[in-house]
């Protein structure tokens, strides 16, 4: 699975991919992830499966939706916040259905 997170400066998502390389690690997933910031979301078209929103892009989940045409979704606050690498992972398979 390629998981792309999306937030303002492609910052602060970085400890997030850092967590959910190490929960794929341990659950032997194989899982590509990579942090943008909003502004370069164009640049990725056609190279991730998912893409899970910083909770303070929430308003920009349905534009990001339709530049990139795969299945995004705001990630949960307090996921974001503990940069819970499990958790990501499993709203991310939620996404994919």
């Amino acid at each position: 699975m390629k998981i792309l997170l999306c937030c303002n400066a492609g910052m602060s998502s970085s400890i997030l991919v850092k967590k959910i390389q190490d929960a794929a690690v341990k659950n032997g997933e194989d899982i590509e992830v990579k942090a943008v910031a909003n502004s370069a979301i164009k640049n990725e078209v056609g190279k991730w499966d998912v893409c899970l929103v910083g909770p303070q892009l929430m308003f920009a989940v349905n534009s990001i939706k339709t530049q990139l045409n795969i299945p995004v979704g705001a990630i949960e606050p307090r996921t974001y916040a503990m940069a819970d690498g499990d958790a990501a992972i499993k709203f991310a398979k939620k996404l994919l259905g």
